[in-house]
């Protein structure tokens, strides 16, 4: 591969029928053409998400509205990115060929995917690839999150599932901006979360979490293992909930979850608050930023080559990956 006119077809992972990552497999397929407000990236790095489980796995079922009812209607996985810009659509002016660029696309487990040119940013001088493409969703997740939270320093933050994708972004973005950061995981993570900078760090597997010493200002469940109505209990009247975890557990999946948060705003003292990650150039320069001066680094629990994807897919199937699961592409 020389120049991008040289190339037709391109390595990628994909899909023909719902299912776990036994149903991925590497196919040559189409370069695809960006279209108005487009770039075409060569890629470097892509990073697995829970949500990509989810699409693959077509479940829950109401998923298949966007995704396609019987079978998928995009056969490439995959959002996260960090890459080279190789061509632009119609268009676009602020990004040019040969850009370093990281932020979220479509079909980003290949080595090519395009991405709308507002959903990215130049990824700053000496920042690897692989952190770029880590940052899309979990960061700018956990970025949103402590931006709702409506937190002051020394206020108190609690963190569910600190060790993953979104939870080691919060707790160390929460420790930079001065609150007090509780972090809950399990026994293998302690020493992990503890050097992201958490003040206090609870063992799920013998802490109570639901007995603190002081009630929080504010919960961020990035787990989903304990219900909403539980989480009232240690969250101070005028407080801010946010279930924010598409994994199965007590209160249900993501949906049922989202119902739940949305009838009990109704009648909490707390503020119960849901979220979508949204990356914009703004929000993505100012992460950038944070990479660059090392004041964020991402947690980065494997890296794998885009023949071993699949997986790449399982390790975040298992729910036990510390931090970000990366696929790489020479």
């Amino acid at each position: 591969m020389n120049t991008i006119n040289e190339v037709v077809t391109m390595r990628a992972v994909v899909h023909d029928r719902y299912g776990d990552s036994s149903v991925l497999r590497i196919e040559d397929v189409p370069v695809p053409t960006p279209k108005a407000g487009e770039v075409l990236l060569r890629v470097h790095a892509a990073s697995v998400n829970p949500a990509d489980v989810i699409t693959t796995a077509g479940s829950p079922a109401v998923v298949r509205v966007g995704t396609g009812l019987t079978r998928p209607k995009k056969r490439v996985r995959g959002m996260d990115v960090a890459g080279t810009v190789e061509a632009v659509g119609e268009g676009v002016t602020r990004l040019s060929v040969g850009d370093a660029v990281f932020g979220d696309g479509t079909g980003t487990f290949a080595e090519f995917a395009v991405a709308k040119a507002d959903h990215l940013a130049v990824l700053p001088p000496g920042v690897p690839f692989e952190h770029g493409a880590a940052v899309a969703v979990a960061g700018i997740s956990a970025q949103m999150a402590l931006e709702i939270s409506g937190l002051k320093p020394g206020d108190r933050l609690l963190i569910n599932g600190a060790a993953g994708g979104i939870g080691q972004f919060a707790v160390q973005m929460a420790r930079n901006a001065g609150f007090h950061v509780t972090g809950v995981c399990s026994t293998h993570n302690v020493e992990r979360v503890k050097a992201l900078g958490a003040d206090v760090v609870l063992d799920y597997t013998v802490d109570d979490v639901l007995s603190p010493p002081q009630q929080y200002d504010a919960v961020l469940d990035n787990a989903g293992s304990v219900k909403i109505s539980d989480w009232r209990r240690v969250t101070r009247k005028g407080g801010v909930i946010m279930p924010n975890s598409g994994a199965p557990g007590p209160d249900g999946g993501a949906i049922r979850r989202l119902i739940k948060a949305l009838l009990q705003n109704v009648v909490a003292s707390q503020s119960i608050k849901t979220f979508l990650a949204t990356s914009t150039p703004e929000r993505l320069g100012r992460f950038g930023a944070d990479l660059e001066s090392g004041a964020v680094v991402p947690l980065i629990d494997t890296m794998f080559t885009l023949e071993h994807a699949a997986d790449a897919m399982q390790r975040v199937e298992s729910h036990h990956a510390r931090g970000k699961v990366i696929i790489t592409i020479p």
